[in-house]
């Protein structure tokens, strides 16, 4: 939808463009989010295209804290997540209320560190296996598209993390049943219906585990011996609705911020060169046990990583839904109000960040910035914030600390990728980089 410039004026009392505006997970929405926040500020009105519900926009990282933390059991999940649900089910990234609450509990014990921990050594591993293919590339001076090559490794780490033992048997015919989801860009109805037939595989999963009971240490492992309070196991449906979110969210989300993460460590050689420096100093058989968490000697990585999701944040678009009455930066909000936070553009906002275009990884070392707690949530924050965040953040760091230690990247493409603002936040045609053996 065209928006011209004369639509950006204040109304009577509340900020806001004039003309109506539907907001959704789309290149539109970032493109006038961006805009917007340069003519309105920090919080204001956008009335949509249909229906009846206002739709206000919230940059203020007080709001911010207000909503997702302070009054967070005001705040249902918003609007953008239908095709979600479509696809995932109830799990966890879509459920409410007192389910949500429920399955919450019993999946979050498999994401404590102690539980994580088990993964370490597979994560290197998959690393060491990707980084021997990528020398071949090196070797014989052949770029290579690194989005796709990491979405195939965060594809594999996130299906051995799940199923365990079982991933044998899951590739056991020479295909991955999962690969569409690195192979098929569009998330549309057709690769929706294709993705429908994947729960028929993770069902045979869970039959054969019912079918001879065991303990392994994987997070379809942890989820079949997970009880409520009432001593009650998720049911068959709320298995297979689980499995799936872990799967889309753990891979699609990890995926995106490592590509992203080369495209900026390649156009900023004195980074790389930073990172390869400590790279050598790591002690590669220490990294393998405990994924270098809380490792000083990883903090460069850590950093690197994190100035990654504020530029590039995954779930650039969170969207919440007032349950009752709320009051935010003086403005009163009305219950059935959609509320709409866009860490793209908070992560960018000048009052919080110096130089906020700017790729700059010190600011995560210096411990200076951003100014406010709540200008920087790439995995939401409060309640609902991402149960994997630990474990993408282990495997981000591993990735990084292996590849950088045997790579250089040079970016070889003629303009910086185009961004694809969908549910995730994606390099719409790829990374490529040649990559030079050190």
């Amino acid at each position: 939808m065209s928006i011209s410039v004369s639509d950006l004026q204040h109304r009577a009392r509340i900020a806001g463009p004039i003309a109506r505006f539907s907001i959704g997970p789309d290149d539109a929405t970032r493109a006038m989010l961006c805009r917007w926040h340069s003519a309105f500020g920090d919080i204001y009105r956008v009335r949509p295209d249909h229906g009846d519900a206002e739709h206000w926009v919230v940059h203020d990282p007080e709001a911010v804290q207000q909503i997702l933390v302070r009054n967070s059991r005001n705040y249902s999940k918003g609007m953008g997540l239908d095709r979600v649900k479509i696809l995932l089910g109830n799990g966890i990234m879509v459920s409410e209320a007192d389910f949500w609450a429920r399955q919450r509990r019993l999946i979050q014990p498999a994401f404590k560190p102690r539980a994580l921990a088990d993964f370490n050594a597979m994560i290197f591993d998959e690393n060491v296996v990707l980084a021997k293919r990528w020398s071949q590339f090196a070797a014989a001076r052949e770029p290579l598209d690194v989005a796709a090559e990491i979405s195939e490794l965060t594809l594999v780490i996130v299906l051995k993390s799940i199923f365990g033992e079982d991933y044998a048997d899951l590739i056991a015919g020479g295909a991955n049943p999962f690969a569409l989801l690195s192979e098929a860009p569009e998330r549309n109805l057709r690769f929706a219906a294709r993705f429908h037939r994947l729960r028929k595989v993770v069902e045979s999963i869970i039959d054969k585990r019912l079918g001879a009971p065991r303990q392994p240490f994987d997070f379809l492992g942890h989820m079949l011996a997970a009880r409520s309070r009432d001593g009650e196991a998720m049911t068959h449906r709320e298995l297979v609705d689980e499995v799936l979110t872990l799967i889309v969210a753990g891979h699609e989300t990890t995926a995106s911020a490592l590509a992203w993460g080369w495209y900026l460590i390649a156009t900023h050689p004195e980074v790389g060169a930073t990172l390869q420096a400590a790279a050598d100093a790591i002690d590669m058989d220490a990294l393998r046990r405990d994924g270098g968490h809380r490792n000083d000697a990883f903090a460069w990585f850590d950093a690197t990583v994190n100035e990654t999701l504020r530029l590039y944040p995954p779930g650039w678009l969170l969207s919440r839904r007032a349950l009752a009455p709320d009051r935010l930066g003086g403005y009163d909000i009305e219950p059935g109000t959609q509320l709409f936070i866009s860490p793209y553009v908070l992560h960018r906002h000048g009052d919080y960040w110096q130089d906020p275009e700017c790729f700059d990884p010190t600011r995560f070392i210096d411990g200076e910035q951003p100014a406010h707690r709540f200008a920087y949530v790439p995995f939401a924050a409060g309640p609902r914030h991402c149960v994997g965040e630990q474990m993408a953040l282990t495997e981000m760091r591993v990735h990084l600390a292996v590849m950088i230690r045997a790579f250089t990247p040079c970016y070889v493409a003629a303009h910086p990728p185009q961004i694809e603002s969908h549910i995730n936040l994606r390099p719409a045609d790829g990374v490529r980089l040649q990559l030079i053996s050190q």
